[in-house]
C-alpha cells in the first residue's frame, strides 16, 4: 500500500509540473510565431548557452563568418569575396573567386582557445558552382598549416570529382605538424586545380566558385573540439606588400586625393603645379586603392588628345590589390610627352565601386633584398648628427663581404640618411656613401663594391672598426651581409597562365609557352617567379632549345625568397636573341624542394 501510494505522489508532482510548464508556454493562438520562437530556445542555442557561448561546428547558420579572411600575399593569390548564403538546403559561405587561387584564412588560435595545439584532424564540406553550362567540372585544393616563426606552410589535399558527391565531405589528417601559441599560426583554405577553366572549352570565364560549411576540429581521440566563434580574423602582421611594384623615391603628393566612384564612374582633384612638374620621363604615379573587382586606372578627361583612359587594366598592381603603379611613358604613349597639355584634372576609375586613398608621383628605385645572410652580431647603437658609433668588424663579416655582397644597415635617423665610416683605414679616416647610400625604407644599402673603391680590395687595409653616421640624429637596431637582389618594378604584366607547379631538389616542372608570352618575350622583359623553396633560390632550364637542355641564372637569379627575376639580357645569354630557338617549354627548377605560385612576362619599370 505504501508503495502504491508513493506511485500516485509521484505522479501527482509530475502532472503539477507539467501544468506549471504549459502555463509558462504560449500557445500558438497566444502570439505569432515569432512569439514561440523567441520563448522557446532553439536546441542549438540552448547546447551554445550552456557551453558558455561555444560551438561544435562551423555551419555559418548565423551568418556570422568574421573569424575567417582571405590571405593575398601569396603571389597566386586571389582577393575573393566572401559571404553566407542559402547553398544545399541550409547556408554555406560562399567563396567568390575572381581569377586566381582564393586563400581562405581561418583564425585557429582565436577560435580553439587553449585548445589550439590539439587539433590534429579537420572536417569540411566544400561544394563547386557547376559550369557556365549547368555541368560539374572537377576541382582540388589544399587545407595549409601556417606555422613557427618562419610561416611555414603545409599543404594537405581535398578534392571534389563525382557529380554526385558535390558537395562532398573533406577530411584532412595533420602529419608532423603542431601548432605552438602566440606565434600567430593558422590555417587556410584553397581551391587550386579547376576542370571548368583548365579544360580549355571556356575561354574568358573565372574559375568556379566554391562554398565551405560544417568545419569541424578533432583532437587525436577523436574528440570534437568546442569553438568560440566570436573572435575577429587579423591578418598576420607582415610587411607592406611590395609584390609586382618598384619603391618610389622623392615622391610628391597629388593634393586632395582622397575619393571614391561606382562601376565607371570618374572622380579626381585638379594636378597641383609640385605634382605636375615631377611627372617626368621616369617617373612613376603610383594609387592607393580598393575595388571589388581590383581594378584601378586613370581618366585624363582635358587633356588636349581629347578624353582619355590611361592604363585601363594595365596597371601595374601588387598581389593585395591595394596599390597600382603606372609608369610616365604609359601616360605618354596617349597624352604625348609634353605635360602642358594633359589637362589639370586627374581623375581615377573603375569596373565596380572603388576607393583612393592617396595619389603620389616619384622615382622607381628596385627593391633590394639579401640572401645568405650573415649578421653582424650585437651592431645596435646611436649617434647624434655627424656623429660616428659603431663596433670592430668580426671575422664572420670580413669573410662575407665578396663581391655581389653589401651592407644592410637596419635604421632611423631624423635626415633620412644613413652611410658608414671606417675611422682606421690605411687609406686614414675614410667615409663610404656619404649621402647617396642606397635607402629603401628603413635600410641603407652599402656594397662592397662601393667600399672597394674608397679603401680598395685588401680587407687588411680597412682596419678594425666599421661605423656608422648620419646628417642627423640616428640609431641602427642591425648589421647583415648578404648577397645583393634587386627586384624591379613592373609594366605590361603578362601572366602565364595556369603556371603553378612543384617540384623536388633539382627536379624540373613547367608547362609549353602560351602565344602571349612568347610574344612578351622581348628586350627589356623581366620573367618574374612568385616562388617558395627550401634553398632560398629558384631559375628557369629550357629543355628544348636549339642550344641543348639549358639552365638560365643558376643559383644567380635575382631572388627575396618569395620572388625572382631573370632579365632579358640574362636570358639572351644563354639562349641567343632568336626565341623561336628557345623550344616550346619554359620549366623552374631550385636547390631544394620548391614551390611555384605564378610566373609572368613583363617590362622593367
Amino acid at each position: 500500500m505504501k508503495k502504491v501510494l508513493s506511485w500516485i505522489l509521484c505522479a501527482m508532482l509530475l502532472l503539477t509540473a507539467v501544468a506549471g510548464l504549459a502555463e509558462e508556454v504560449p500557445s500558438p493562438d497566444a502570439g505569432t510565431a515569432g512569439d514561440v520562437a523567441d520563448t522557446v530556445p532553439s536546441p542549438d542555442a540552448d547546447a551554445a548557452a550552456a557551453a558558455g557561448g561555444l560551438v561544435e561546428i562551423i555551419d555559418f547558420e548565423d551568418g556570422n563568418y568574421a573569424f575567417l579572411g582571405v590571405d593575398t600575399t601569396a603571389g597566386n593569390a586571389d582577393a575573393s569575396a566572401l559571404e553566407v548564403v542559402d547553398y544545399n538546403g541550409s547556408k554555406a559561405l560562399h567563396v567568390d573567386v575572381k581569377a586566381k587561387v582564393p586563400y581562405i584564412a581561418l583564425n585557429l588560435e582565436g577560435i580553439l582557445g587553449e585548445n589550439f595545439d590539439k587539433v590534429r584532424t579537420i572536417t569540411f564540406d566544400v561544394g563547386v558552382e557547376l559550369g557556365s553550362d549547368g555541368k560539374f567540372y572537377a576541382a582540388s585544393g589544399k587545407v595549409y598549416t601556417v606555422t613557427g616563426a618562419d610561416a611555414t606552410k603545409t599543404g594537405y589535399d581535398w578534392s571534389v570529382y563525382l557529380k554526385n558527391k558535390n558537395p562532398k565531405t573533406a577530411k584532412v589528417t595533420l602529419k608532423d605538424v603542431y601548432f605552438t601559441a602566440g606565434q600567430g599560426e593558422y590555417l587556410m583554405f584553397s581551391k587550386e586545380a579547376d576542370a571548368f577553366v583548365d579544360s580549355d572549352k571556356f575561354p574568358g570565364e573565372e574559375p568556379r566558385d566554391i562554398y565551405l560549411d560544417n568545419i569541424q576540429f578533432f583532437d587525436a581521440e577523436g574528440n570534437v573540439l568546442p569553438l568560440d566563434l566570436s573572435v575577429i580574423w587579423e591578418a598576420p602582421a607582415t610587411e607592406a606588400d611590395l609584390s609586382n611594384l618598384s619603391v618610389l623615391t622623392n615622391t610628391v603628393d597629388l593634393a586632395g586625393m582622397t575619393v571614391e566612384g561606382g562601376a565607371w564612374s570618374q572622380n579626381g582633384v585638379e594636378m597641383n603645379p609640385e605634382f605636375l612638374a615631377a611627372l617626368v620621363p621616369g617617373s612613376v604615379v603610383e594609387i592607393s586603392y580598393e575595388s571589388e573587382d581590383g581594378d584601378i586606372w586613370v581618366v585624363m578627361p582635358w587633356s588636349q588628345a581629347g578624353w582619355i583612359r590611361v592604363a585601363q587594366g594595365q596597371a601595374t598592381k601588387n598581389n593585395s590589390k591595394t596599390t597600382a603603379q603606372i609608369t610616365y611613358e604609359q601616360f605618354a604613349a596617349l597624352l604625348g610627352e609634353d605635360t602642358s597639355t594633359w589637362g589639370a584634372m586627374f581623375q581615377c576609375e573603375g569596373s565596380s565601386a572603388w576607393k583612393v586613398y592617396s595619389v603620389k608621383v616619384g622615382t622607381p628605385t628596385a627593391k633590394i633584398a639579401l640572401t645568405n645572410k650573415v649578421e653582424f652580431a650585437g651592431f645596435s647603437c646611436e649617434g647624434g648628427a655627424w656623429g660616428q658609433n659603431g663596433f670592430d668588424f668580426t671575422q664572420e663579416v670580413l669573410d662575407a663581404l665578396q663581391p655581389g655582397t653589401a651592407l644592410e644597415i637596419n635604421f632611423e635617423s631624423d635626415s633620412g640618411d644613413m652611410w658608414i665610416v671606417l675611422p682606421d683605414a690605411a687609406a686614414g679616416w675614410s667615409r663610404v656613401q656619404m649621402m647617396s647610400a642606397k635607402v629603401v625604407g628603413n635600410n641603407a644599402y652599402i656594397t662592397y663594391e662601393q667600399i672597394v673603391e674608397v679603401v680598395g680590395e685588401d680587407k687588411a687595409a680597412w682596419g678594425a672598426r666599421l661605423q656608422c653616421e648620419a646628417s642627423g640624429n640616428w640609431a641602427v637596431y642591425a648589421v647583415n651581409v648578404g648577397k645583393v637582389n634587386e627586384i624591379v618594378g613592373l609594366y605590361d604584366v603578362v601572366d602565364f597562365a595556369g603556371f603553378s607547379v612543384s617540384g623536388g631538389a633539382w627536379g624540373q616542372n613547367g608547362l609549353e609557352m602560351t602565344p602571349e608570352i612568347i610574344a612578351a618575350l622581348k628586350p627589356g622583359c623581366v620573367i618574374t617567379i612568385s616562388y617558395e623553396s627550401d634553398s632560398g633560390d629558384m631559375w628557369l632550364v629550357f629543355p628544348d632549345s636549339a642550344a641543348g637542355w639549358m639552365r638560365v641564372e643558376m643559383m644567380s637569379a635575382d631572388c627575396d625568397g618569395k620572388t625572382a627575376q631573370i632579365t632579358w639580357d640574362e636570358l639572351v645569354a644563354v639562349l641567343g636573341e632568336d626565341v623561336s630557338t628557345w623550344g616550346a617549354r619554359m620549366q623552374c627548377e631550385a636547390s631544394g624542394n620548391w614551390q611555384v605560385y605564378a610566373v609572368s612576362v613583363a617590362q622593367a619599370q
